[in-house]
């Protein structure tokens, strides 16, 4: 009989409440900073990178081979078979590669490791949808579908204070930056669903516009899908209060929706995109 474990990364930034009820494993993203390394989630968290980005730059690693092979073998203790893995986009980690070269030496248990193309909730919610799934007793295989339609079904957007960290980082070029640095443009990033990699669909003048661009982003996603079901998402790095505006429209506008998951960005994102952070995204589900 199968018993099937999800596993995902520390960029996902689940909410502990659907660690606590799921069978979600999650592994922790290395946070580098000066000579010291610590473990998203554990030992440090948003607040205190918010911090050190003060004086500091910040790297992100994958999560120790250690802490992926400790991972496998708790979940063999606890009588799993098979696990699904859905980690950060490979586009912008190597944690999905790193996962899955390890996966493939494991002798007791059968692992499926999908790339998500996304970041941040927008993986997170596959992760908890998949694991409502499993829950509800669909099979191994009907797991790996299910993780393959909902990476094509859920859409995640998402603004930030600055680009600064990004380009530091590596993950956005130099003049996108500048653009957005210089003019108080704010450019609303997504997920290229090819290459994972970041991209912008839409800028808008000044902080204030921001929630309404959101808003209207996904707005055309669900129209653009009509008479499916879906999740509402929305997120926020110390804008909790801008996060409530947005959620608070989406409920209006869309009452049918099926769930709503409300995040707060981790440690290791928090890197590369600073605090201010507010998202909103859908996801599709059958």
């Amino acid at each position: 009989m199968e018993k099937i474990a999800i596993m995902t990364d520390s960029c996902a930034d689940i909410p502990q409440e659907y660690i606590n009820q799921y069978p979600i494993f999650v592994l922790p993203i290395i946070i580098q900073c000066e000579n010291k390394e610590y473990k998203d989630g554990i030992d440090i968290h948003s607040h205190d990178v918010y911090k050190l980005q003060q004086e500091h730059i910040l790297k992100t690693a994958s999560p120790a081979g250690g802490d992926i092979v400790n991972t496998f073998e708790t979940m063999i203790q606890e009588g799993y078979t098979h696990v699904i893995a859905i980690m950060l986009s490979a586009g912008l980690s190597g944690t999905y590669n790193e996962v899955r070269l390890l996966s493939q030496i494991q002798e007791n248990l059968e692992i499926e490791v999908f790339d998500s193309k996304s970041g941040s909730i927008g993986y997170g919610s596959i992760a908890i949808e998949l694991a409502k799934a499993c829950q509800n007793g669909a099979s191994f295989e009907q797991l790996k579908q299910k993780a393959q339609q909902l990476i094509l079904d859920t859409h995640a957007f998402f603004s930030i204070n600055t680009l600064e960290y990004l380009q530091k980082g590596g993950r956005i070029g130099k003049a996108t930056a500048f653009v957005g640095t210089t003019l108080n443009i704010k450019p609303i990033l997504s997920f290229d669903k090819e290459t994972g990699e970041i991209n912008v669909p839409a800028k808008v003048r000044g902080e204030k516009k921001v929630p309404a661009k959101l808003i209207q982003l996904v707005s055309k996603v669900i129209e653009e899908n009509p008479q499916r079901s879906f999740t509402l998402i929305v997120a926020d790095g110390e804008m909790r209060e801008n996060r409530d505006v947005i959620e608070k429209e989406l409920r209006t506008l869309f009452p049918q929706c099926q769930q709503f998951i409300k995040a707060e960005i981790g440690a290791a994102l928090s890197c590369y995109l600073g605090k201010g952070l507010l998202g909103a995204g859908v996801q599709f589900i059958e």
